[in-house]
């Protein structure tokens, strides 16, 4: 084994080194640095059950009769997420899909809602609104961790459109 100064076998630590300095350096700029997601957190694990698991609780109780096929349907309904290859970057954990991608566009809600008025469309509707439901959740919770991504999603953009609209822009 190759040996350091002294005959040393392991490099000793610096005085700026984090290893021995309990105040950790300020990350560079930049969201994606400051808040990394992790592959099994709290929120992956109720983001992708509202996804896939909670959409069969949908179907038994909306279409009892026909649960298995409403359930697939739903989950069909996840191609909705196809959009998201119109971004740059493709995913990003922190930024909020609804109303950056077009099939999460604030224009589509309305269109989602109508089709619950048809019967032929009713799981369709379902379970897109239930998918953009499940997204706004994981919008939430990157916001409470994270003002600047908050202030800079469409979410908040909406948020003071209707303030101005209704006359309450200056209340807080």
């Amino acid at each position: 084994m190759p040996m350091g100064k002294a005959g040393r076998r392991y490099a000793q630590a610096a005085p700026g080194d984090t290893a021995r300095n309990p105040i950790q350096p300020t990350p560079p700029r930049g969201l994606r640095r400051q808040f990394p997601t992790k592959l099994f957190s709290a929120q992956t694990l109720v983001h992708y059950s509202l996804h896939f698991l909670f959409p069969a609780v949908l179907a038994l109780v909306f279409f009892p009769l026909m649960w298995q096929t409403a359930y697939l349907i739903m989950l069909a309904t996840m191609l909705m997420d196809l959009d998201h290859l119109l971004a740059k970057p493709i995913f990003d954990p922190l930024r909020c899909s609804i109303g950056y991608h077009p099939l999460h566009s604030f224009y589509a809600v309305p269109i989602y809602a109508l089709l619950l008025l048809l019967p032929a469309t009713q799981i369709v509707a379902v379970g897109l609104l239930f998918h953009l439901f499940t997204d706004t959740v994981d919008c939430l919770w990157n916001f409470s961790h994270c003002q600047e991504c908050y202030l800079s999603s469409r979410i908040y953009a909406l948020r003071n459109w209707v303030r101005k609209l209704l006359g309450r822009e200056g209340v807080e």
